[in-house]
């Protein structure tokens, strides 16, 4: 018989302490059936502990049957089925480490204490204690048709988005639908948007589909320089990722005519589209197009909250007959019981308020970060603040970015345009008003 060694912590009871200890001793196997534990007075001297602490954790093992007693002789571990346990972290991983206190420019954080949780709360309730079974059952490929019938009224009323129910498929993201759109439309080269979103690229080449890179100016891609190499093109019109652009009228007219000539498409990602802060929102390319030639994607990743993992798509009439005759088709991934909450969401027009109310929340971050770079910087120039939940900053003057999350355009660019190299992305959606000033100098001092 080896002598007990254990370390104890401050804060908690030694007895219980030490009661653990030896259970995790039995279950894990280190002291086998039969095995005859050290006397209590021996054990006590051992530890330095009470012999009433001892007395404590021995009496609370016996009565929960990890040991037994032999009158006069001592005590000894029962017969217990050991189960292999998984180490005790001993290391705190980085990440956690650091996520609270490090400051993020990221395009993606957004501001969720503002969410309203009591009404979200609510659709939740009305979905689990409901004795809804139909919410169980395997649901519609494309996504449950209440849900599909909100986002089509919504998409019209605010996007100007014409489209039946039918047309809608929902996924679990841009990714999943994006996937799916490039089987629908089969082996086609793709021009996409240079600076531009990499999941796209990410996508095209594991589906080895070829692509064309466009630039970007300060009206959005140049759709004049588009020809007859690729069929489909994908642009971010709304708020261009990650410059910041909007779309020009005139370059909106001009992808609409070079789409109308041929079997060609345009992949609208409407990216932050609810989010404009000077004019009246633009129109959606699909709205715009008399000849049906364009595929709306959009996410409530902004507009609900990250996590939510739901994303839409509005196939043209024409693409429908292929996305319904396509073998192997993905089931939808979103369970059911998010879809209801979506739907309620849209339905009691929480949603559209919740829009609202993000929306001059934004504008005063947005407001509050500009004023403070006109005031700590000299050389500087402002792009893409007219709409979404970031801009870009372009600045000789060095800044401080150690330690600090943050991108620039050059991280989303391939070529070998330099400029981009000291063009900065501020994303301000996560930032708590009463800390802006502080994490502004921390990047300019």
């Amino acid at each position: 018989m080896e002598m007990l060694t254990y370390r104890f912590l401050d804060g908690a009871y030694l007895y219980t302490q030490l009661y653990q200890f030896i259970k995790e001793d039995i279950l894990s196997g280190k002291m086998q059936f039969n095995e005859k534990l050290p006397s209590k007075r021996k054990l006590s001297s051992h530890l330095n502990l009470s012999l009433t602490t001892v007395e404590i954790a021995y009496q609370q093992l016996l009565d929960e049957g990890y040991i037994y007693s032999k009158p006069k002789v001592g005590f000894f571990v029962e017969d217990i089925q050991t189960i292999h346990t998984i180490p005790k972290e001993t290391v705190v991983l980085e990440e956690t480490l650091h996520i609270k206190d490090k400051i993020s420019f990221k395009i993606e954080d957004s501001h969720i204490k503002s969410f309203p949780f009591q009404k979200f709360r609510k659709y939740a309730r009305d979905a689990f204690e409901a004795e809804q079974f139909d919410l169980l059952e395997r649901g519609d490929i494309q996504g449950e048709l209440s849900l599909r019938n909100e986002i089509r009224r919504y998409l019209y009323h605010s996007r100007g988005v014409n489209c039946s129910n039918e047309q809608i498929i929902i996924g679990s993201s841009t990714e999943q639908l994006f996937t799916l759109l490039t089987r629908i439309l089969g082996d086609r080269k793709y021009y996409i948007e240079n600076p531009g979103y990499p999941l796209i690229k990410k996508v095209l080449k594991y589906e080895n589909r070829d692509y064309i890179k466009m630039d970007i100016d300060a009206d959005g891609i140049i759709a004049s320089k588009l020809r007859d190499q690729g069929s489909i093109v994908h642009v971010t019109p709304s708020h261009q990722f990650p410059t910041g652009v909007v779309l020009s009228a005139k370059r909106r007219i001009e992808l609409l005519k070079w789409a109308d000539n041929g079997d060609r498409f345009i992949i609208e990602d409407d990216y932050d589209s609810e989010f404009r802060y000077k004019g009246r929102p633009l129109k959606a390319l699909q709205g715009m197009s008399a000849s049906d030639k364009v595929i709306y994607m959009s996410t409530f990743s902004k507009s609900i909250f990250p996590s939510i993992r739901v994303a839409y798509m509005v196939l043209p009439r024409v693409l429908l007959e292929k996305y319904f005759t396509l073998d192997n088709k993905p089931n939808n991934t979103v369970p059911k019981h998010m879809q209801f909450m979506i739907t309620e969401f849209l339905k009691d027009g929480e949603f559209e308020r919740n829009i609202n109310r993000m929306r001059k929340i934004y504008k005063k971050k947005l407001e509050l970060t500009l004023d403070l770079i006109e005031k700590h910087l000299h050389d500087y120039k402002i792009y893409g603040s007219d709409a979404g939940m970031h801009f870009v900053l372009e600045t000789s003057e060095k800044l401080n970015t150690r330690g600090i999350d943050i991108n620039t355009i050059q991280d989303y660019y391939e070529g070998l345009d330099s400029k981009y190299r000291n063009q900065y992305i501020i994303g301000f959606g996560s930032f708590e008003d009463d800390k802006i000033e502080a994490i502004i100098k921390s990047l300019l001092n």
